[in-house]
């Protein structure tokens, strides 16, 4: 009888504990139920993550280490893209199809361990950018630009709010599909397509539910975006911008600053420079950790429209003629946290590799040898 109890005894204790692994497995593959089981993580100053594309274009998340190792945090069939870095180094955020093959928001820490899922349903997850204080993720969702918190529980949809959402879609068929990571919390600024083109809007938090409509800042042929580290400049590059002129406006290539005063209807434009006939243009703009120049790649604006890319190039953030750094055909600028180098990708898309390089020129480097790599960002740990 004894022996019986206890065998009863064993199996309740062994049904428990498979219930409560069972429980525990659920909780900890929801977004809500993720907790940190790591204390200590990889410290990451001079660290710089990267996307390299396999053979068919599929990406798989990379680091770059300050000795020269590379570290693959991600290989494999999936495709994973646009990652970003947490605020204290510690975690990158990125888009991938690893599940079910609808791009997700995934967070996994730089030496490749902690790999979690931050979002779930339907509808693509795209371009993640954390926020300054690390506490939120902006991303695409649709088409939409939305926010969620590093847990996965809530979300808040940003552009358009929902008093802009019948306005914005019955004007524009695509809302937004680029968008500036910002400083300041409550203005957000992003890239719609438009039929001449694209156009910046802005949208201010503290106004979007009396503004039926997003503001626009600037439209082109071709733009793109991002705010100075106080968030109340925007600067803006592209090809074909109109410009207002005392002629009347005129399309030309180049970069413009955008200073906000009290209020987003006070804004004063800058332009830093311009290529007056259209012949030259500036895409992928980065702002400077320390706000005094403008990094963007210059191209040659061909007869059919077509952008070539000829080298990397600052600008101060007072406006003057272009520094050309480096000669080549560049890719995806980044600051390093100290303002002082830029890395980025170079090459033939099939083999573009990671350089990195002071503002002045001086101390180019190679940081891949083979392989195609494309959006590099240095870690802002220091």
């Amino acid at each position: 009888m004894n022996r019986i109890k206890r065998r009863e005894r064993l199996l309740i204790g062994v049904l428990i504990v498979v219930i409560m692994v069972a429980a525990l497995a659920f909780i900890r593959s929801q977004p809500w139920g993720r907790f940190e089981l790591r204390p200590i993580k990889p410290n990451t100053p001079n660290w710089i993550v990267c996307v390299r594309l396999n053979e068919d274009a599929n990406g798989d998340i990379m680091v770059i280490q300050p000795e020269g190792q590379t570290l693959m945090l991600t290989e494999d069939d999936f495709d994973a893209r646009s990652p970003d870095w947490a605020p204290d180094g510690k975690k990158i955020v990125f888009s991938s199809n690893r599940r079910d093959y609808v791009y997700q928001l995934w967070t996994i820490d730089p030496d490749g361990k902690g790999l979690s899922q931050l979002t779930l349903g339907g509808g693509a997850k795209l371009a993640p950018y954390y926020d300054r204080d690390g506490q939120n993720i902006l991303h695409v969702a649709q088409g939409l630009i939305t926010e969620v918190d590093v847990k996965g529980v809530h979300s808040l949809q940003l552009i358009p709010s929902a008093s802009q959402m019948t306005q914005v879609r019955e004007q524009y068929g695509q809302i937004a599909f680029r968008y500036a990571k910002r400083p300041n919390p409550d203005l957000i600024a992003a890239v719609q397509r438009i039929d001449e083109g694209e156009q910046v809007v802005l949208q201010d938090l503290t106004l979007a539910q009396q503004q039926f409509t997003l503001p626009i800042v600037i439209a082109g042929e071709y733009v793109d975006l991002d705010w100075s580290p106080t968030g109340q400049s925007l600067v803006v590059s592209g090809a074909g911008l109109i410009v207002p002129t005392q002629s009347g406006e005129k399309r030309m290539g180049g970069v413009i600053r955008f200073d906000f005063g009290a209020t987003t209807r006070e804004v004063q434009p800058l332009p830093l420079w311009l290529s007056p006939e259209n012949a030259q243009a500036a895409i992928e703009v980065a702002w400077s950790p320390d706000g005094s120049r403008v990094a963007f790649v210059l191209c040659e604006r061909l007869k059919d429209g077509e952008l070539k890319r000829i080298g990397l190039a600052t600008v101060p953030e007072s406006g003057g003629a272009p520094t050309l750094i480096v000669e080549g055909e560049v890719y995806h600028p980044h600051w390093a946290p100290d303002g002082q180098q830029i890395v980025f990708a170079m090459g033939k898309p099939g083999n573009r590799q990671i350089y990195t390089v002071r503002i002045d020129g001086t101390d180019l480097k190679q940081r891949t040898q083979s392989g195609d790599h494309i959006t590099p960002k240095w870690s802002p740990a220091r």
